[in-house]
């Protein structure tokens, strides 16, 4: 199987052309995820074949020969070509493109996750490990856009996902969800339902915290996994059919919280970098562009002096990019609270801040690597135009399902009619804000803006309607 894994890697790579831009068995190896010494025999087996050429210099590089080189894909015939109108490209970029890191600490996993996309006949069932927050979701979602791209995926398909821990004390419900039931297959089943198996039929099926899958879960999910077949509870008759690429995502350590059986069918495993251990600049660069994000919530350039960048970054200390994208949201809120609303630019002074980013400016000066880390990088004013985010805002597990500045605008104008001063609406304002984005971020799991409802499950509806007399000390 590893052959024709590697094979298909090396024909898909733009460089595999020649000796001066051929594949090393380092770069393979990384990409894949294999062990190198048995991407090295795999690859002296393929030159023995005369289905790779072997270079002379250091480091050894192969290549598949320009004669024998064919497209990953099948081409079209040309009688079709001259008859058949051809479609438009249903795709022109894919979030790999535009994902900071790309060419940095993220170049591994994306190439691992690429290969896993395009390997025939229905792509590599794939694990992605990472700790919470890294990002394992947006990168299942860019793994969907790049199948599109690659037109493996039709345009109108979206990904379907499930949180396996959501239903993690419910292990039937968790599998009805998955595989589907009959009626009747268990108490409380009352109608058939269908299950994602079914509606992921040729897409992709997200399963996170996928280490909250039973045993008896992940066995009948191996069992797909070898045959494409499956039974809904309680059914009894012949196995459906599904086409579904796989991918799963987990913060544990897979081999203690898996089954060896249900491992061994996910070839491709990737993992996907702290916050802490990306580079210095990809650190930036991230900040920068998630509040470009909120810039072009609130229609506005944000403009933010240079302590509270450096509060910002230090303030990252257990939830990677998803902590530091809540922190951001609050920050920018807070800000927006005390600027003259009449203005074109939101000013983000570490001054007006201090109450929620002190902790975070005293890490970034007192933890040396991480001080020098960033010399020379931060700039003592930072402006940042309204920009867009390529991943839909729905398919975000950190965006909340409301709009904060609606809410803050809406609770000013409520209190300004209750002739209160400006002091007193600020304070109202400011707890409103952090109750809001604590009760979502302490949640997050549960809710997307798809499923708005939701939020009333979790937080009572006195507090989102905001009234002095419910106010929760946090």
């Amino acid at each position: 199987m590893n052959d024709k894994i590697i094979l298909d890697y090396i024909n898909n790579t733009a460089k595999a052309l020649s000796a001066s831009t051929g594949v090393t068995t380092k770069e393979v190896s990384s990409s894949l995820g294999l062990q190198r010494s048995n991407v090295s025999a795999v690859l002296n087996n393929l030159v023995r074949q005369n289905k790779l050429v072997k270079g002379e210099g250091r480091p050894v590089k192969y290549w598949i020969p320009l004669e024998i080189r064919k497209p990953f894909s099948t081409p079209v015939a040309s009688y079709k070509e001259n008859i058949m109108p051809q479609e438009k490209a249903v795709v022109r970029h894919h979030l790999f493109e535009k994902m900071i890191g790309n060419d940095m600490s993220l170049k591994t996993p994306i190439d691992q996750a690429k290969a896993a996309v395009i390997y025939p006949d229905n792509g590599l069932y794939t694990l992605i490990i990472g700790p919470t927050g890294s990002g394992k979701t947006y990168f299942a979602n860019a793994m969907a856009s790049f199948a599109k791209f690659q037109g493996l995926i039709k345009k109108d398909r979206v990904m379907s996902t499930l949180n396996c821990a959501d239903y993690a004390n419910n292990p039937q419900l968790l599998m009805s969800y998955l595989f589907g039931h009959t009626k009747g297959a268990y108490t409380g089943a009352e109608n058939e339902r269908p299950g994602l198996l079914k509606q992921s039929d040729g897409t992709i099926l997200f399963l996170d915290e996928v280490h909250r899958l039973p045993p008896e879960g992940q066995e009948m999910l191996f069992s797909f996994m070898d045959s494409g077949e499956y039974r809904p509870l309680g059914y009894s008759g012949p196995p459906l059919k599904a086409k579904v690429r796989i991918v799963c995502a987990t913060t544990e350590n897979p081999k203690s919280s898996l089954l060896s059986t249900f491992l061994r069918r996910i070839p491709i495993v990737i993992r996907l970098p702290a916050f802490h251990n990306r580079e210095a600049k990809e650190r930036l660069d991230l900040l920068k562009h998630l509040i470009g994000i909120e810039a072009k919530r609130i229609k506005r350039e944000i403009q933010i002096d240079e302590r509270v960048v450096k509060a910002l970054l230090g303030s990252v200390t257990y939830g990677n990019v998803g902590q530091l994208k809540s922190i951001i949201q609050m920050v920018c809120a807070k800000g927006f609270l005390q600027n003259d609303p009449e203005s074109l630019t939101l000013y983000l002074r570490y001054d007006e801040l201090e109450d929620v980013l002190a902790d975070g400016l005293n890490r970034f000066n007192q933890e040396r690597q991480l001080y020098t880390s960033f010399l020379g990088l931060i700039e003592p004013e930072t402006t940042m135009s309204p920009s867009d985010d390529p991943l839909p805002a729905d398919t975000d597990n950190y965006e909340p399902p409301f709009n904060l500045y609606d809410i803050i605008g809406d609770k000013m104008a409520m209190l300004k009619e209750e002739n209160m001063s400006d002091e007193q609406i600020q304070g109202f304002i400011s707890t409103d804000i952090d109750l809001h984005l604590k009760s979502f971020y302490r949640n997050r799991q549960y809710l997307t803006q798809k499923d708005e409802k939701k939020l009333k499950e979790i937080v009572p509806e006195q507090i989102i309607n905001l009234s002095p007399e419910s106010f929760i000390d946090f």
